[in-house]
C-alpha cells in the first residue's frame, strides 16, 4: 500500500490516540450530577418496557431518546460500572475530532488537522467528555458531523452514490436530533458550507436543505415542549432586553474560555445586569460589530474568520437564552453548551497558526507550547470528575452560586455525618434560589439528623407548601407527613395535610385527619383549628355530593 493512502489513516489514528491519552483520567471517573436521574437510578434502563417509555418521552424533561437508548444498551452490558460509559464517551469524542478534520479537509480549510487536534484536547470540552450524562453532546456531535460530511461528499458525487450520501446525511441528522435538540441549526450550517465552497448559495441549495429544515422544526418543537416541564423559579427576567443582553455577554464568556482557558469553570456565576444601563448591551453590540467587520472584509482577510465566526454563532444560537432552558436560571453559560460550536473558533485559530508559520519561525514552536498547555489542563480537569463529591467541591469553589451543586454537596456532607457543613450548603443554595424545594427538604433532613426537630419540621412544612402551590399534591403530602413524624403535635401541619388529602381526592383520610385535629384542638383550646377542620369536613362532604 502506498504511503499516500496510509497517511490519512495514520493521522486519524494519531488523533484518536492523543484523545484517548489526554482523557485517561476520565476512564476512572465515577457517576456525578444527573447521572443518577438519567442512568443509575432510572428504572427505564432495566426493562424493555423502559425502552418504550424512553421513546415515548415519559418521565423526562428533555427529548433525547437515542442518547437514553445508548445508556439502555450499555446498562445491559456493564450495569452500574462507570468505566464502560466513560470509554464510549471518549471514543465518540475522538470520532468527532476525526470527522471534523475530514470536513475541514473537504472544505480546504488551512490547518484542518490542527483544528481537529485543538478540539480533541481543549479543556473546555472536558465537561462533555468526562461526564456520562453529557453523552448527548458527544453522540449528537458525531452524528451531526457525520451528516455534514455525507452532505458535502454527496454534492461532489453524481448519480446513485451522490443520492445515497444525501439520504445518509438526512438520516444521520435525524439521529443527531434524537440525541440532542441543540443541533437544530444544521440547515444554516449546510448553506454556510455551500457558500464557503461555491462563493454563493443558489435556490437548488436551499431546496436541498428543506428536509433538514423539516426535521429541525419538529425537533425544536419537541425540545421546547419538554423543557417547559422543568421548574421555573422566576430567578431571571423573561424580557427581550434581558435575553439580548445575556446572549451578548454569553458569546464573550464562551470565547474567553476558548482563547484563555485558565481559571475556567464548567458553569459561570449568575449574571444580574442593570438593564437600564447602555453599557449592559455593549457585549451584544460588540459581537454583532465583529461579525460586521468580517463581512466587510470578506473579499480579503475576513473571509476565513467570517466563516468560522458565523458557524460559531449559528451553533451557539440555541443556547444563548432566546429559548428558555431550565439551567439558564442558574448560569448564563456552561462549558458543555458550546461543544459543537467550538470547532468554528478552532478552525480560525489553526488557520492563523498555519498562516503565521509561513512568515514567522516561532509560530510553530508557539503552537507546540499551546498544545502542551492544553493537554496538561485537560488532564488536570478530567480528574475533578472522579466522584460526585470531587466535582461538587471543585465547581462550588469556582462558582459558589451553583445552587444545584451546593445542594448536592450538602447531601454528600450529610451522608458523611458533617451536619453543620451540610446545613451551610443548603442555606447557600436557598440564598440563591429560595424556591428550591429539594434544598428545603434536604435542609430539613439534615436538621432532623442533627437533633433540631423544630427546625426540620419548619423546613419540611415549607417544602410541602411549595409543592402544594405547584399542584404537586402527592409530594406535598409526603413532606407534611415527614414533618409530622418529627413533631406529631403540630396542629397547623395536620390541617395542611388534610387540605392536601382533600385535593388528592382522599376524602376518607382527610375526614379522619380532621377528627384528629378537632381532638387535639379541643385539648389545647384552639378554636381557629377547630373551625379550619370543620371547613375541610364541609368541603369533603360537598365533594362527595353528586353533580
Amino acid at each position: 500500500m502506498e504511503l499516500t493512502s496510509l497517511r490519512p489513516r495514520m493521522l486519524a489514528a494519531l488523533l484518536i490516540l492523543l484523545t484517548v491519552a489526554v482523557y485517561l483520567p476520565a476512564i476512572g471517573a465515577g457517576f456525578i450530577w444527573d447521572d443518577d436521574t438519567l442512568l443509575t437510578a432510572n428504572p427505564q434502563m432495566r426493562s424493555l418496557d423502559g425502552l418504550g417509555q424512553i421513546w415515548l418521552g415519559e418521565h423526562s424533561r428533555d427529548y433525547t431518546p437515542l442518547t437514553l437508548s445508548s445508556f439502555w444498551i450499555e446498562w445491559h452490558l456493564w450495569g452500574d460500572r462507570p468505566a464502560g460509559y466513560h470509554v464510549v464517551n471518549i471514543l465518540l469524542h475522538a470520532l468527532c475530532a476525526v470527522l471534523l478534520w475530514r470536513i475541514l479537509e473537504r472544505l480546504r480549510v488551512p490547518g484542518a488537522w490542527l483544528a481537529a487536534l485543538l478540539f480533541a484536547i481543549h479543556p473546555v470540552n472536558v465537561a462533555s467528555v468526562a461526564w456520562v450524562a453529557e453523552r448527548k453532546n458527544t453522540l449528537s456531535a458525531a452524528l451531526f458531523l457525520g451528516s455534514v460530511l455525507c452532505y458535502l461528499a454527496g454534492r461532489d458525487e453524481r448519480g446513485e452514490k451522490g443520492r445515497g450520501l444525501y439520504a445518509g446525511s438526512i438520516g444521520l441528522f435525524l439521529l443527531a436530533a434524537l440525541s440532542k435538540g441543540a443541533v437544530v441549526t444544521m440547515p444554516a450550517v449546510l448553506l454556510l458550507c455551500v457558500a464557503w465552497k461555491d462563493g454563493k448559495v443558489l435556490w437548488r441549495d436551499v431546496w436541498a436543505v428543506m428536509p433538514f429544515g423539516g426535521i429541525a422544526v419538529a425537533c425544536s418543537v419537541f425540545t421546547i415542549l419538554f423543557q417547559a416541564r422543568a421548574p421555573h423559579y422566576g430567578l431571571i427576567p423573561d424580557t427581550v432586553d434581558y435575553r439580548v443582553a445575556r446572549a451578548g455577554a454569553a458569546i464573550w464568556f464562551y470565547l474567553g474560555a476558548l482563547v484563555w482557558p485558565a481559571g475556567m469553570s464548567p458553569m459561570r456565576a449568575p449574571w444580574a445586569p442593570n438593564l437600564r444601563s447602555v453599557v449592559t448591551y455593549v457585549p451584544a453590540v460588540g459581537a454583532a460589530a465583529v461579525w460586521g467587520l468580517f463581512f466587510w472584509k470578506r473579499k480579503s482577510w475576513g473571509r476565513a474568520p467570517l466563516f468560522g465566526y458565523t458557524y460559531y454563532l449559528i451553533m451557539l444560537a440555541p443556547v444563548l437564552g432566546f429559548v428558555w432552558m431550565t439551567l439558564m436560571q442558574e448560569t448564563p453559560s456552561a462549558d458543555w453548551w458550546q461543544y459543537i460550536a467550538a470547532p468554528g473558533v478552532f478552525a480560525c485559530v489553526a488557520g492563523g497558526f498555519v498562516a503565521a508559520g509561513r512568515k514567522w519561525r516561532l509560530a510553530m514552536p508557539l503552537c507546540v507550547v499551546v498544545v502542551a498547555a492544553l493537554v496538561y489542563q485537560t488532564w488536570q480537569r478530567a480528574g475533578i470528575y472522579e466522584s460526585m463529591e470531587s466535582y461538587c467541591l471543585a465547581v462550588t469553589a469556582e462558582d459558589p452560586h451553583a445552587w444545584t451543586l451546593q445542594n448536592n454537596l450538602g447531601i454528600m456532607l450529610k451522608r458523611h455525618g458533617h451536619y453543620p457543613e451540610a446545613e451551610a450548603c443548603f442555606h447557600r443554595a436557598l440564598e440563591d434560589n429560595p424556591g428550591y424545594v429539594e434544598a428545603h427538604i434536604n435542609l430539613g433532613n439534615a436538621l432532623g439528623a442533627a437533633g433540631d426537630l423544630r427546625g426540620a419540621e419548619a423546613e419540611m412544612g415549607r417544602a410541602g407548601l411549595m409543592y402544594e402551590e405547584k399542584g404537586w399534591f402527592a409530594r406535598a403530602e409526603a413532606c407534611f407527613r415527614d414533618a409530622l413524624a418529627l413533631v406529631p403535635g403540630d396542629i397547623a401541619l395536620r390541617i395542611q395535610l388534610c387540605t392536601v388529602l382533600l385535593e388528592e381526592g382522599k376524602k376518607e383520610e382527610a375526614l379522619r385527619g380532621c377528627a384528629e385535629v378537632e381532638v387535639l384542638a379541643q385539648k389545647v383550646g384552639n378554636p381557629e383549628a377547630i373551625a379550619a377542620a370543620a371547613k375541610i369536613r364541609r368541603d369533603c362532604e360537598a365533594a362527595a355530593l353528586p353533580h
